[in-house]
């Protein structure tokens, strides 16, 4: 039986997940394991070896469609009553977080949200590490229940690649006629490429002025064959990109990010601060953002950013010859 069992809709979050239990168990002696619940399954599943599962357990059922919390929350307390792991990590998506809480609630479990580490004391229990007040603290949890869930937001983990493949598993267990009726689906626009997987990201704030600058921005990323993102308020006011980049948003890991306009604060910080070198480029310069990056640049960015662009071009052209 697995001492971890991960589980998430989106097969990014799955291999992110399993890249950190991976770790733990093989530092505690445990396996690990995959859940796949869904109307059928893909033949490719074994291929999650290759991401740290042992097993991945399966359940198809036509019930498990449109990821109706009732029929999932079914199916993924089935598993775990079946298999019954030491700890359960979920991915933190929308969907993935209404189903760990009624899993949980179903259970009787504990469940720490927002995980971005967690162990097994010598005694066997676990212990999460959860952000708290958007980002500024750390909370250590110690979950006494078993099994223990917990969620983890996209890319707070690395998926880490290896030899492997893992023993697929169907299980059956009960799913029930859900009560309720999902009568529609929207589908939500995307940014297009991954903000999460681009090398340089240029992060749009509210300084920037004007819908038309963000040209400016577009030029600069593709110097560097990178991705144009923004703060929550770029999107969520503005409705300038889908979404954005932050603690209720995306995360990143880039190379390179540089800040247009950016005022810093700790929720919008949480999403960049994993990238390599920040470069800030903001006209106020008690920005907060200066305190979080590698290399500021107190100017209006309307006015430097073309500067700027030009200096890479003719930089670009003369190594060229």
């Amino acid at each position: 039986m697995p001492g971890i069992l991960v589980y998430s809709e989106k097969h990014q979050v799955v291999r992110e997940l399993l890249g950190k239990a991976r770790q733990v168990a093989d530092e505690k002696g445990m396996a690990v394991a995959a859940v796949y619940l869904g109307e059928s399954v893909p033949e490719d599943l074994a291929d999650l070896g290759a991401w740290g599962a042992d097993t991945v357990y399966t359940v198809a059922s036509p019930l498990l469609v449109g990821l109706n919390p009732e029929t999932y929350t079914d199916a993924l307390a089935g598993v775990i009553a079946e298999v019954k792991p030491e700890l359960v990590l979920v991915g933190a998506t929308k969907p993935g977080l209404e189903i760990s809480a009624r899993t949980a609630a179903r259970l009787g479990a504990g469940v720490a949200s927002f995980c971005v580490d967690f162990d097994f004391s010598a005694e066997g229990v676990v212990t999460a590490q959860c952000m708290i007040y958007s980002g500024v603290g750390i909370n250590t949890y110690q979950i006494k229940t078993q099994p223990a869930l917990a969620t983890v937001a996209p890319a707070v983990f690395e998926a880490v690649k290896r030899d492997g493949s893992a023993v697929v598993t169907a299980l059956d267990v009960s799913i029930r006629q859900p009560a309720m009726t999902i009568l529609e689906y929207k589908e939500k626009a995307a940014a297009g490429v991954r903000w999460e997987d681009a090398p340089v990201i240029v992060d749009v704030g509210m300084g920037m002025s004007d819908k038309s600058h963000l040209g400016l921005a577009e030029e600069l990323a593709s110097l560097f064959e990178g991705q144009v993102a923004c703060s929550r308020p770029v999107s969520s006011e503005r409705d300038w990109f889908p979404e954005w980049l932050g603690l209720s948003g995306k995360k990143i890991h880039a190379d390179l990010c540089i800040t247009l306009g950016i005022s810093g604060s700790i929720q919008h910080v949480v999403g960049i601060r994993d990238s390599k070198t920040i470069v800030a480029i903001n006209s106020d310069e008690n920005a907060g953002i200066f305190s979080q990056a590698d290399y500021g640049v107190i100017a209006d960015l309307h006015e430097f950013v073309p500067i700027l662009v030009a200096a890479l071009k003719a930089r670009s052209a003369k190594l060229a010859r």
